[in-house]
């Protein structure tokens, strides 16, 4: 799409922008978005017909649901088509527009870049009004004025082979601050990716994640969403908000909510599942029995090996970490208890001990609430260079 028509399709996305305030509903809501990610989908369908319900009923009522990435767990040809008819499925029982991204997992030597975006075209570049030449990454300015930022996070080595873990291009950071510059001032932008950029220190692990951060910010863009750890965490780093998603088919079975309000943006996680239903309480039992088991296998060669008070301290911990319930007085509660003694003299050769103490006692921010305020876009500040 030529720049010509990019403008007037983000010019008559303004104007519905402009006329969104006056139809907010009584909840103060202007859009919803329904945030999905790591669904690691296999050709076995049985072994995700119910998630992939769960996640057709949750969408009733939203605007748009967003994948972000690691869709299919290795990247067969059966597990797009698989990612697909659900997109469809979504599409027509909820309502709700799909948009896609790829994570590692949905590249290969078969599928890479030009190859996912042809055939996930439906489900977001036919929409865009503007795509990246050198990735996957593409903007949509959905109907009612909400500018999406979807961006393909993906960095190959040599052979073209997909890497792990993300990074950002400069070429792509080029794409993306002219897309920001040509938004007038006050649209609302949600900007997503697979791989977490924050904290920035973690660039060695997602080089180009800092200039990401920094264009982003430069805008005004507050809130950027990811997946890749598999778990629900947030952290804010110089007015950046980053949500990371877990899961929908592991414990605790929520999926993230983006709402647009008057103020910015307002996220909050959803159950998916009937907390009575056998697929929640196998998905519970099988957190704890991973809890249990990381526990043995860290003691193991220590004087607390098969301490089964040491090991379900740990267990009770894990819960609560993976289930969203770690508050300031469940850490200190389990700081309190005697088992904590013996994981502090456990000499353990990995970092799960150090890992564990450290969230207790910096314990994470509850990621089932959270207010991102004055998510909109800006002209950036005069004097500031180019990443």
């Amino acid at each position: 799409m030529n720049k010509l028509i990019s403008l007037i399709v983000i010019l008559l996305a303004a104007a519905l922008m402009a006329g969104a305030g006056a139809a907010l509903g009584e909840s103060g809501t202007a859009e919803s978005f329904l945030v999905i990610s790591d669904t690691h989908l296999t050709e076995k369908t049985q072994d995700h017909a119910e998630m992939m319900e769960a996640v057709v009923q949750a969408a009733l009522g939203k605007d748009a649901v967003l994948l972000l990435g690691d869709n299919t767990n290795n990247t067969h040809t059966e597990e797009h088509a698989l990612v697909l008819q659900w997109a469809a499925e979504i599409e027509q029982q909820a309502g709700a527009i799909v948009f896609v991204i790829p994570g590692n997992h949905d590249y290969s030597v078969r599928t890479g870049a030009e190859e996912f975006q042809t055939l996930y075209a439906a489900y977001g570049w036919d929409r865009a009004f503007s795509q990246d030449e050198a990735s996957a990454s593409y903007a949509v300015m959905t109907e009612k004025g909400t500018c999406l930022l979807l961006l393909d996070t993906n960095r190959f080595d040599d052979r073209h082979a997909v890497l792990p873990d993300g990074g950002i291009g400069s070429e792509t950071l080029d794409w993306l601050r002219e897309v920001l510059q040509s938004l007038p001032d006050g649209t609302p932008v949600l900007a997503c990716g697979h791989h977490p950029i924050l904290p920035d220190g973690r660039n060695a692990r997602t080089p180009g994640a800092s200039a990401l951060g920094r264009v982003l910010r430069e805008y005004g863009a507050a809130l950027y969403l990811c997946g890749h750890d598999h778990g629900f965490a947030t952290l804010e780093q110089d007015a950046l908000r980053q949500i990371t998603v877990g899961q929908p088919q592991a414990y605790p079975g929520w999926a993230g909510v983006a709402d647009r309000t008057e103020a910015g943006f307002h996220w909050h996680t959803e159950p998916i599942y009937d907390l009575r239903s056998p697929i929640y309480i196998t998905l519970r039992e099988s957190a704890r029995d991973l809890g249990r088991r990381m526990a043995a296998g860290t003691l193991a060669g220590t004087p607390f090996a098969e301490d089964e008070g040491a090991i379900e301290w740990f267990a009770a911990a894990f819960m609560q970490f993976a289930g969203g319930e770690m508050t300031p007085e469940s850490s200190a509660a389990l700081l309190q208890d005697e088992n904590s003694q013996k994981w502090r003299e456990a000499e353990t050769p990995t970092v799960v001990r150090d890992w564990m103490l450290n969230l207790l006692e910096n314990c994470p921010e509850n990621v089932q609430d959270i207010t991102v305020p004055q998510s909109l876009k800006h002209s950036a500040p005069s004097g500031l260079s180019s990443p």
